[in-house]
């Protein structure tokens, strides 16, 4: 019966704390319009009165071998400060010595026990905020993979101060299983509660949106459901391994949960071990009362594991929102740009269509002019789209169209220009705009400087597919024997091939300059492209 109301007084205390948050949270964000003197007052006062509830429980639960491990109300005003900064201001700390004042003249200790127990209390509130205060904002609400350590950075030294002054108020204050000492009993006391009580109020969420964190659907609760379960489970098998069914369900609800909604479910496991221990559910009573501490404190520190991977889940998550953001805007951008350069393509046409209408002699020019914008667009085209002419989305592409297709538009009236042989390969869509960014990129640079751009010049690309790689040789051949590469080492062409050939390809090239001729050797895994029946003698296309 009296296990039966400890229960009742925890669970109304957990739904007053909750109440406090939820109001608490609101003020916090709209403070300025709230903190009024016939307003504030009330969160003050219902701020202190759970600091004093959660401490009678805590009292009134001392003796007992288990619920002596329940002693929330410190971790309660200690989350409470630093996660709602209104609070954190004088009233809020006179409220909880009020509470505390009220809740001690029902016990009844006197004024000696009292001083010794408000030193104890408030020195272990005071010593975790100023040390979880000095610390950084998203450190405080449990955003990132290393705010478990500021937080143990925090609660270790108040748990220490605890120890120290359980120590010291033994006796006349506290009692401490006989076979425990004092210090380790009260250290881990503190500890217990601040790891299981203090995450679950320091991650809850702003603006009241903790609704859209919880789960919904039956898909989104199977975690939940399989934690209750293995809880059921492990109490109708007992014995200490009981304790450790639930632990692999905890971290599933870890990976698929953010901070919050693990936290909540870790303290849900530390009242569970406390309340199925209590009620007889798990038998500890061959135990001594060191090994039941022990075994507490173990639970405790289990909860570290779910918070660990929450906070690390909820970071990547965040990471990848992020990427899929950019990607998205990236795809905004690239598709208005390609758009625009459409657009001026047929602005070009239509401006060469308007120039030649009335000189009949130089309508041929202006359809060879004409014919090679086109080109050039499709050409581009493969930048933007990832996509040859040949091939439709999500089949292979020709590599030797591929670089046909971007070439076609510096090809020569009467004489070819450039010749593409060797062997051919099939190239994924999502090879083709990096393949595409590269050769267009070399052929731009061949009509500034190399033999596009020279009358008598040549251009020939090899392609030779070996066992594990495919060699693509780029020459050019020019009349202009003392003319610098185009190329140059510190230039964009160097920089393009070095991010799209080596670290987007994984490949190789290499370049040398003769008089009157370049070669640049490219060398690509050959597991990016698939090999396509091989024709008999050169093949070679002419443009």
């Amino acid at each position: 019966m009296v296990t039966f109301q400890l229960a009742q007084r925890c669970l109304g205390c957990v739904a007053l704390g909750w109440w406090i948050m939820l109001s608490a949270g609101e003020v916090d964000d709209k403070a300025k319009r709230l903190l009024t003197p016939n307003r504030a007052w009330l969160y003050y006062l219902v701020f202190g009165g759970a600091y004093s509830a959660l401490f009678t429980l805590g009292v009134y639960t001392e003796n007992n071998i288990i619920l002596s491990l329940v002693w929330p109300a410190n971790a309660f005003m200690l989350g409470m400060l630093v996660r709602f900064p209104l609070l954190a201001r004088p009233p809020g700390w006179i409220a909880c010595l009020l509470g505390f004042a009220i809740a001690i003249a029902a016990v009844g200790y006197g004024p000696a026990v009292d001083a010794g127990l408000a030193i104890y209390s408030f020195g272990v509130v005071a010593i975790g905020y100023v040390l979880l205060s000095s610390f950084d904002r998203s450190d405080q609400r449990l955003e990132r993979p290393t705010s478990i350590l500021y937080l143990l950075a925090a609660v270790v030294p108040a748990s220490l101060y605890a120890g120290i002054a359980g120590s010291v108020l033994n006796g006349p204050v506290f009692s401490t299983p006989p076979t425990v000492s004092a210090f380790r009993y009260w250290f881990s006391v503190e500890l217990l509660n601040q790891l299981a009580f203090l995450p679950m109020i320091l991650a809850f969420p702003e603006d009241r949106h903790w609704a859209r964190q919880l789960p919904l659907t039956l898909h989104d609760q199977a975690p939940i459901i399989v934690l209750a379960l293995s809880a059921v489970v492990g109490i109708f098998f007992g014995g200490m391994a009981a304790f450790a069914f639930p632990v692999p369900a905890l971290l599933w609800c870890a990976i698929s949960y953010r901070v919050f909604l693990t936290a909540l479910l870790t303290f849900a496991f530390c009242a569970w071990a406390v309340i199925a221990t209590t009620m007889g559910y798990i038998d500890v009573s061959n135990l001594s009362q060191s090994t039941v501490l022990s075994i507490s404190m173990g639970g405790a520190l289990i909860t570290l594991g779910p918070l660990i991977i929450s906070t690390t889940t909820a970071t990547r998550n965040e990471v990848l929102d992020q990427l899929r953001y950019l990607a998205a805007e990236r795809e905004i951008v690239s598709n208005e740009l390609e758009h625009r350069i459409k657009n001026l393509f047929a602005l070009v046409n239509g401006l060469v269509s308007l120039s030649v209408r009335d000189n009949p002699s130089m309508r041929p020019l202006a359809k060879t002019l004409r014919d090679r914008l086109v080109a050039l667009q499709q050409a581009q085209g493969l930048i933007w789209t990832g996509s040859a002419s040949s091939a439709a989305a999500g089949k292979l592409t020709s590599l030797r169209e591929l670089i046909a297709v971007l070439l076609s538009p510096y090809q020569g009236d009467a004489d070819s220009r450039f010749a593409i042989y060797g062997d051919d390969a099939f190239v994924d869509t999502g090879i083709v705009t990096p393949l595409a960014l590269v050769f267009h990129e070399l052929a731009t640079n061949s009509v500034k400087h190399g033999a596009l751009g020279d009358p008598t010049g040549m251009l020939e690309v090899h392609i030779r597919r070996d066992i594990d790689e495919l060699r693509i040789k780029w020459t050019e051949k020019v009349s202009r024997p003392n003319d610098p590469p185009g190329i140059t080492a510190t230039g964009f062409g160097s920089k393009l091939l070095d991010l799209t050939i080596k670290s987007q390809l994984r490949g190789s090239y290499s370049r040398t300059w003769t008089a009157g001729r370049m070669d640049i050797e490219i060398n690509l895994p050959g597991k990016l492209f698939h090999a396509v029946p091989h024709e008999p003698g050169d093949l070679a296309q002419e443009s």
